[in-house]
């Protein structure tokens, strides 16, 4: 049997209440919390009240050393992470130690952020059974043969996917020839249509640690600003081909929009045209 320390208990929540999940890693045989967990910290401080919610922190290694080595240094990876977030009610703190896995994915602190009743928001916000779609109209345009004409069939406030615009994984680095043969016929509509103005719009394919709210992190930057950075990509790449910024806007919506439960179509950029 595993061996766990309890370092402080609560008793179990009875009434349903809206949770969401955040891990955080480690190096090996470390419980430093390195710039880009710190980074994910910093979010849940900078987007929660610290009045609105409970924490529940669990602690976790590798098979790295021996268990008794392991609970003590998950106890501190736990304390660590504590540290940062001591403004905020933290109903737990345990210590599980190791997992029956070798790799990075055992090497973290599980962050339960728990909603307290009182200040629980209109579930409407959240995604919760199925994907929701609010606001501007969306025309799925075929993806094959794109191109002036068919942009020019959107009508103001409708929104269509950039096909064929893509980015290496976690960061906002435009990948492969597709992705500039999609945006030169951008270019090409915006010049022939010189009244429109669009909104670039930047979607993560999943949620971080099911924070739909949250944005994804960009390797690139070092920051939680994935979706908004992968618009201005697109955005730079419009005004360094003669397209006026008074013309452009961009914005990122994290994973508060999918398109389908089939993450590859969730990960895109659209643009929607506003005047």
């Amino acid at each position: 049997m595993r061996l766990t320390i309890i370092l402080l208990f609560t008793s179990m929540l009875v009434h349903t209440q809206e949770v969401s999940y955040l891990s955080i890693y480690f190096n090996t045989d470390s419980y430093e919390v390195v710039s880009k967990e710190r980074v994910k910290l910093d979010s849940l401080v900078k987007h929660h009240d610290r009045d609105s919610i409970r924490l529940v922190l669990k602690g976790y290694t590798d098979q790295f050393a021996g268990r008794d080595y392991n609970l003590k240094l998950a106890q501190r990876r736990v304390a660590a992470t504590k540290e940062f977030l001591k403004a905020f009610t933290i109903d737990t703190l345990q210590a599980i130690g190791e997992l029956q896995d070798a790799s990075w994915r055992a090497r973290r602190v599980d962050i339960s952020v728990i909603v307290k009743e009182k200040n629980i928001p209109d579930s409407s916000n959240f995604i919760v059974n199925e994907p929701k779609n609010e606001g501007n109209k969306r025309r799925m345009l075929s993806s094959r043969n794109l191109d002036i004409t068919s942009y020019s069939e959107l009508e103001i406030n409708e929104t269509t996917v950039l096909f064929g615009v893509f980015f290496k994984g976690g960061t906002d680095k435009m990948l492969g020839s597709s992705s500039v043969i999609t945006l030169r016929k951008v270019v090409r509509f915006l010049e022939g249509y010189p009244t429109r103005k669009i909104l670039i719009t930047g979607h993560i394919c999943c949620s971080p640690d099911r924070e739909p709210q949250l944005d994804g992190y960009n390797n690139r930057t070092g920051s939680m600003t994935l979706s908004e950075d992968r618009g201005k990509m697109v955005y730079d790449y419009l005004i360094k081909n003669g397209i006026s910024a008074d013309r452009l806007e961009y914005r990122g919506k994290a994973y508060t929009e999918p398109l389908d439960w089939e993450e590859t179509k969730n990960r895109r950029v659209e643009m929607t045209i506003l005047e």
